[in-house]
């Protein structure tokens, strides 16, 4: 029993961190039905920026805001160079473009940083706790709570504000949004800076979990993010916290009873059998077709 719950705290801070990617991931195909294969490498990116300025010491939270910027940026201007011409093509022409700008992130970051795995040093607490022979770690509880409170923030924000009524609007109808007077282009962009905002929150929860920050962490970052979305339902916010959560359990009891090494496989696994048994996901719902 104590090493099931070991795992379950495990993966409900690894799972965490996933949501947050998967939330910025799935407010990107809810709102265009796009699926940005470069989120992963976002989050990735702005995750490197933040070790670089904390490197030429900057003051840590200084770092986190220059990344932040950072990330926003870079998703803003990934949406308007790969994606926004390509809003009225064929579903596979933003997704081929999603691939290339990828690559050349994570083929810039390898360029810049280099491949080897480099440690993420943070003013985060690192202490430990434990309660009847279960340990639970300060940036555990950090991750948790961080992972809630931007739930909270994201759900207000999009039910109770005008900006959140805006993209349901372009999300139910985009010509009549733009008849309406409001600035899908704006709008849009506005929803990748969040995006990659989040894949930034993320990136540095789990390089100061992990104490490490890696080229590749991108592509992992990608599978975790989809398959996490596919879970929970894509297009559901709600929905891509639940399957962020319930991935993170699943690996961590996978890790935990079977082996370490078998994660992405077991990801994978999740993800096919998702897509066989219930392809809208937990949350996600069935959508007729325009004829």
């Amino acid at each position: 029993m104590i090493t099931f719950v070991q795992q379950v705290i495990n993966g409900a801070a690894a799972g965490s961190v996933y949501a947050l990617l998967a939330v910025g991931y799935n407010m990107v195909y809810g709102l265009l039905g796009f699926i940005n294969f470069a989120h992963g490498d976002l989050y990735m990116f702005s995750t490197f920026i933040v070790l670089a300025m904390v490197t030429l010491h900057v003051p840590f939270w200084g770092a986190v805001a220059v990344g932040m910027v950072a990330a926003c940026f870079l998703g803003m201007s990934v949406e308007r160079i790969a994606y926004r011409p390509l809003r009225t093509a064929n579903r596979i022409a933003p997704t081929v473009s999603a691939v290339g700008v990828a690559l050349v992130l994570e083929n810039a970051a390898q360029v810049i940083w280099g491949p080897a795995t480099r440690p993420f040093p943070t003013p985060l607490p690192q202490g430990l706790f434990r309660v009847d022979g279960v340990v639970i770690t300060a940036m555990q509880i950090v991750i948790l709570l961080t992972a809630a409170a931007i739930a909270v923030a994201l759900r207000v924000g999009v039910y109770h504000t005008s900006w959140g009524r805006k993209l349901r609007a372009i999300r139910d109808d985009l010509p009549t949004a733009e008849l309406v007077g409001i600035s899908v282009n704006r709008l849009v962009s506005s929803v990748y800076a969040v995006g990659a905002a989040l894949g930034l929150i993320s990136g540095v929860l789990f390089a100061a979990y992990y104490n490490s920050v890696y080229v590749t962490m991108g592509l992992t970052g990608t599978l975790n993010a989809f398959t996490a979305a596919v879970l929970g339902g894509i297009g559901s916010i709600g929905g891509s916290f639940a399957g962020g959560l319930a991935l993170g359990l699943l690996q961590s009891l996978g890790a935990g009873y079977i082996s370490s090494g078998y994660q992405n496989t077991i990801t994978f696994v999740v993800l096919i059998v998702v897509l066989l048994l219930r392809p809208n996901g937990m949350f996600g719902k069935l959508t007729a077709a325009r004829a």
